[in-house]
């Protein structure tokens, strides 16, 4: 899924949302990853025992509860 698609912004907007509600991000839902994003993927896939990338992949989403279509 590329980056910059409006597909992968949705995504991005989910993955943010989740990681609001379970208090590891606190910036804008704006579909974009930027580096707090990153810092809250990162902190998010060290705490679930993921592999830690700072990027959407396919192992968060599942952790996450979260379906890309």
């Amino acid at each position: 899924m590329p980056g910059n698609s409006d597909k992968f912004r949705k995504v991005v907007v989910q993955v943010q949302t989740a990681l609001f509600v379970r208090d590891y991000y606190s910036g804008g839902i704006d579909g974009i990853i930027g580096p707090e994003t990153k810092s809250a993927i990162s902190r998010y896939q060290k705490d679930a025992n993921l592999s830690i990338t700072g990027t959407v992949t396919p192992e968060l989403l599942d952790a996450l509860g979260i379906l890309a279509e």
